[in-house]
């Protein structure tokens, strides 16, 4: 189901409202398919289908899923670590055991998917500017 919402989510053939309609879908078919558990996974899903509608629809207010400030706020909360921290563990992740790498990978996923949307991260924002310094981050993760 994700992948036949997200294909249709961006089929530029249909109009606009009805794409929006399969992000939607999309969203609501990746939560349901890691409800039981791996939530990073499932943010990094969620955050690069919300960054694509937000690059190809634009920044909403009324739209949650449009949401840049939400979004940062989302992926933030499911890091699991502090920036300091995560950084510390990126300087040593080739040696560190199996199961931090991972972790660290799956940080490199969510955040990767908010790099089509980093122009939008510009401002005063404490969630923005957190969220473009943990993008800095990105080049020293496994």
């Amino acid at each position: 189901m994700r992948d036949l919402a997200v294909g249709r989510m961006q089929s530029s053939e249909l109009p606009a409202e009805v794409r929006l309609r399969w992000g939607g879908l999309a969203l609501a078919a990746i939560t349901k398919k890691h409800a039981t558990g791996m939530l990073q996974k499932n943010m990094a899903e969620a955050a690069r289908v919300r960054a694509y509608m937000i690059t190809e629809f634009g920044v909403s207010d009324t739209d949650a899923a449009r949401d840049v400030s939400a979004l940062c706020s989302d992926v933030l909360w499911h890091l699991g670590l502090s920036l300091e921290t995560a950084a510390w563990l990126a300087e040593e992740w080739r040696t560190a055991p199996r199961e931090q790498m991972l972790q660290l990978r799956r940080i490199k996923n969510m955040l990767s998917a908010l790099l089509p949307i980093r122009s939008f991260l510009e401002g005063d924002d404490p969630v923005l500017r957190d969220m473009r310094s943990w993008l800095e981050l990105i080049p020293r993760l496994p």
